[in-house]
């Protein structure tokens, strides 16, 4: 019966796709260890599939050559066989693959030359001598191309002295010149076959290589591209050794945002209209942030998290995020001016950016990974947010972050002493350059300067200030802690 029966019925007998798989089963659980990688396996089965169906091959060969007269022809083939068969049992007692590996390449390189020895000569022997080139492929296969440029030069080696052996061998063929000439077919078809296969194992692994690079890409983009800039994910693509993946300290800047009211509003509003603006308001801050390269930490109901300098370091954070944040201001403001027209208000967005030391990493389990930053860094940036409801200002930004912005424009807020923190943080309200040189904030200025003073006279220059711009928040806020008898700069913030 034929090993390989294919059948108009599946349930009652075997494929030949079943029946291969079932030998390549059972060739690979000789010498088979239970460390192997998946890879070690594979190639295991493959040389032994390789040299079990080469000294088949061989017996047939030594066989055709005993039936032209050609005994000691013949006797190679046949040794190559019984050789390779020991290797085989030795391996799967031993497991010793570099065993076989050495053994089977050795075979493979010195039989072929010796059968060409006792054939006469490379024409005599119908170039038999280019099996020994399968030892080289095979050491590409299985070892890799530095120990296969050694078995290559041995291989070349061989050839080399086939050349000056021709003439001067003391052995001939008796092989008819048509059996030669067949011969010569085989042997080009087969090392043809050969070449070809190993050839097509590497385009194969070539292949697997690319879909594995590009799994590997879109991986980091599904991975990023909801958190980072698109051109920041490409950054990562290019350059991966930028992406770590690990736990480490960075200085990164950080903004928190919050939209005023958001909780009442949902109280009070349909659903499908509210989500509708809010998703409306995201898309355009985030926006903001990704124009800005800065990275998206997380997203709590109304309100954002932003860092910079993560997952790739930016030397320029502090200034980015300065700059991302004056835009979201912008965007928030012009955003609720239009929706406050069309009936819904949403309230103005308050924003606090901070700079400091973190760390940062994938946080999480196997199966849910948040790469995120953790350090009180974070825990300022959202408490300036919060702080710009006393402060009446929209914008507040830590000392660390202005100083890290050569051209930071804006104005002093105060040293504000925030719950938890025995030191107090210098704080600033970015503004644009034309808001920086009018007369209300060069008045605020010489206030804010006498005030550091503890200077009585603070109070009628607020005072002043508040009857010519009286809405202007934070001079509201500094004429009413002077009011309440508070002095200088330091503001104490008991709320987080």
């Amino acid at each position: 019966m034929s090993l390989f029966l294919v059948s108009s019925r599946a349930d009652n007998h075997p494929t030949l796709l079943i029946v291969l798989n079932s030998l390549f089963n059972r060739i690979g659980q000789i010498g088979s260890d239970a460390n192997d990688s998946q890879e070690v396996r594979l190639q295991k089965t493959l040389l032994i599939a390789f040299a079990g169906t080469m000294a088949i091959l061989a017996i047939l060969w030594g066989a055709i050559y005993f039936y032209f007269d050609e005994p000691l022809a013949g006797s190679i083939p046949l040794l190559y066989a019984l050789t390779s068969l020991v290797s085989i049992s030795i391996f799967a007692k031993t497991k010793s693959f570099s065993f076989l590996r050495i053994s089977q390449l050795t075979f493979s390189l010195v039989l072929p030359f010796l059968l060409m020895i006792a054939l006469g000569g490379y024409a005599a022997s119908s170039a038999v001598v280019m099996w020994s080139l399968t030892s080289p492929l095979g050491a590409l296969v299985f070892k890799g191309r530095k120990e296969a440029v050694r078995w290559f030069v041995v291989y070349l080696f061989l050839l080399v002295s086939g050349v000056f052996l021709e003439g001067n061998i003391p052995f001939s063929s008796a092989l008819p010149n048509q059996v030669v000439l067949v011969f010569f077919a085989m042997n080009i078809a087969g090392m043809s076959l050969t070449t070809f296969i190993v050839l097509r194992y590497f385009v194969g692994e070539k292949n697997l290589a690319l879909t594995l690079l590009e799994s590997k890409n879109q991986w980091i983009k599904d991975a990023f591209s909801a958190y980072v800039s698109p051109n920041l994910v490409d950054h990562l693509i290019s350059n991966p050794e930028d992406l770590k993946l690990g736990g480490e300290r960075r200085e990164c800047t950080f903004i928190f945002t919050d939209l005023v009211g958001f909780t009442t509003l949902v109280e009070q509003s349909d659903p499908s209209t509210l989500v509708a603006y809010l998703n409306e308001y995201f898309e355009g801050m985030i926006a903001i942030v990704f124009k800005h390269e800065g990275t998206v930490s997380k997203i709590v109901g109304d309100a954002l998290a932003v860092m910079f300098s993560a997952p790739v370091v930016q030397k320029d954070h502090a200034t980015r995020a300065v700059a991302c944040a004056l835009e979201m201001d912008q965007y928030a403001q012009a955003f609720a001016q239009e929706k406050k027209q069309q009936g819904l208000d949403l309230g103005r967005t308050r924003i606090g950016v901070n700079t400091g030391t973190v760390i940062i990493g994938n946080i999480g389990g196997k199966n849910q990974l948040d790469y995120r930053a953790l350090g009180d860094a974070i825990n300022v940036a959202a408490r300036l947010e919060s702080a710009n409801k006393q402060l009446g200002t929209r914008v507040c930004v830590s000392e660390t972050t202005v100083e890290q912005c050569p051209n930071f424009v804006g104005r002093p807020i105060g040293s504000l002493l925030l719950k938890g923190k025995s030191k107090p943080v210098a704080t600033f309200e970015p503004l644009s350059k034309e808001d920086m040189d009018s007369s209300n904030v060069q008045a605020y200025l010489k206030a804010f300067g006498v005030m550091q003073k503890n200077d009585l006279k603070a109070m009628e220059l607020f005072q002043q200030i508040r009857e010519e711009f009286p809405e202007d928040s934070l001079v509201v806020y500094h004429l009413g802690r002077l009011k309440s008898g508070k002095s200088g700069t330091t503001i104490v913030l008991p709320w987080k």
